[in-house]
């Protein structure tokens, strides 16, 4: 007898009891909610019934995971993310450490059942286990030093990530999970840049604060990622028009993470994001598979870049945010020289002492993770000890040396080469898109990273790795489909 047949006989799977066992979850959920409003604990209630369910939803899918972790660290930011935290010795783990772990676990687990069976991790595969090495000896050989250990934990969270490349290869493999995962990017990066604009109207909010020369800026990491996702969106837009959304959710999208982008006053981050449009516009040139006129697709495709970056200014002076003039005056600087400002003086000084940290015998593998340079920073006009570095190749030099910078540039810039590639071969239009978007958003990374430590020091590591892991999937598929 078949287990549907026990089930039937045992009343397990009748309407009878899946209407008791409802309406017995609703009367529960009832008396938890009419106690906490009694008590005056609503949002402990809903916590009580809340984190249950959405654990439960969690428990054993790994794209759920994955989508819950970038969900979060998107639309929250850090200090929002840190208000719960659990220490474990010297590493501090936050909710979307924890469900990283949890998420890691998952595959890990899957192994035994040879589920990476036949899903080539391909040369990005190769790079990122020796960088994973790197990694390992950094810890080992900043412990030894007796570094900070607070620091050393940091540094392990954010440059060990790297190492999800291989679950989330396995998880994007999979055509459904794929399509989640990019609709919950999308999704998170919208709210958060919704948000940002919420900050703006009203002038107040984490981060906030007021420029004397360009008024409003809002300080959070969030733009990073709000860019990464922007440029992977324009990507699917540009070569896959006819597949769109509707354009009453594109716009909003589109408008929300790039007002937000502007409201960062990121200069790396601007400078990288008109490269990276810049290289696709030229890449897009020379892809033959279009059929579409040399002339026509230069004037729609300037067109359409000036007339969407017109609209956020003009959105953005609208709302009383920023002027025109703010914005122009930001892409300056405070003294009218590049090579005096206090920003670029700071960064400058800190290289060096990276520099004479780590030269003579540390220049190849660095000092470890937890090392730390003393230097004068001008625009406070005070000695300062850190641990960070404005600039994720001189952190990777200061913990990893030479060696760590040439194989972390060679993860990335082999990866451009590999979504450039694919995008001239591709005669999918929705595959091309993919590759151009990817293409644009580590464009904008590597030159972002030379100014802060994008690639090294936030909580998005998870998300450069969905690109890389999403860029090989793609590719695999490919090879697939035209052999």
């Amino acid at each position: 007898m078949s287990i549907p047949d026990l089930m039937e006989l045992s009343g397990s799977n009748t309407q009878k009891l899946t209407s008791r066992i409802t309406a017995a979850g609703l009367i529960i959920i009832g008396l938890v909610m009419i106690a906490s409003m009694i008590y005056g604990k609503f949002f402990i209630g809903v916590a009580i019934l809340v984190i249950p369910g959405i654990l439960f939803l969690l428990a054993g899918s790994p794209i759920r995971v994955f989508s819950f972790i970038v969900g979060l660290q998107i639309i929250l930011t850090v200090t929002q993310l840190s208000a719960t935290q659990l220490y474990l010795g010297f590493i501090n783990l936050r909710v979307d450490d924890l469900l990283t772990i949890w998420f890691l676990w998952l595959w890990l687990i899957s192994l035994p059942d040879r589920s990476m069976r036949g899903i080539k991790a391909g040369p990005q595969g190769y790079l990122i286990s020796i960088f994973v090495f790197l990694i390992v000896i950094a810890a080992f050989r900043g412990y030894s030093a007796g570094n900070t250990p607070a620091f050393i934990g940091i540094h392990i969270k954010t440059f060990g990530a790297y190492f999800l490349y291989f679950p989330l290869l396995w998880v994007l493999s999979d055509d459904k999970a794929r399509e989640l995962a990019w609709r919950v990017l999308l999704t998170s990066a919208t709210i958060g840049g919704f948000i940002f604009v919420i900050k703006g109207v009203f002038g107040s909010g984490e981060g906030v604060y007021y420029r004397d020369e360009t008024g409003l800026r809002i300080g959070t990491r969030q733009p990073n990622a709000f860019g990464v996702v922007l440029l992977l969106f324009t990507g699917k837009l540009w070569k896959s028009w006819k597949t769109r959304p509707p354009i009453i959710l594109i716009l909003p999208a589109m408008l929300f993470m790039g007002t937000a982008l502007i409201l960062s006053q990121t200069r790396g981050l601007w400078g990288g994001v008109l490269l990276a449009l810049a290289s696709a516009w030229i890449l897009n040139l020379f892809r033959k598979r279009d059929n579409i006129p040399l002339g026509k697709r230069m004037i729609v495709s300037l067109t359409v870049l000036a007339g969407f970056v017109i609209l956020i200014v003009f959105s953005i002076s609208a709302m009383g945010i920023l002027s025109a003039a703010d914005i122009a005056q930001r892409t300056g600087n405070e003294s009218g020289n590049y090579l005096t400002d206090v920003s670029v003086l700071s960064r400058l000084i800190s290289w060096g002492a990276v520099i004479e940290r780590i030269s003579g015998s540390y220049m190849l593998m660095g000092r470890g993770f937890g090392s730390t340079i003393t230097y004068f920073k001008p625009e406070i006009g005070e000695v300062r000890t850190l641990f960070s570095v404005d600039s994720s190749y001189f952190q990777t030099a200061l913990a990893m040396g030479i060696t760590g910078v040439v194989v972390l540039l060679s993860i990335f810039l082999n990866a451009v080469i590999r979504a450039a590639k694919l995008f001239f071969r591709t005669a999918d239009s929705k595959r091309a898109g993919t590759a151009l978007g990817i293409f644009c958003a580590l464009i904008m990374l590597l030159f972002a990273s030379g100014f802060a430590s994008v690639l090294t020091n936030y909580r998005y590591t998870i998300i450069w790795m969905y690109l890389l892991a999403l860029l090989q999937v793609e590719i695999n598929r490919e090879k697939v489909e035209s052999a």
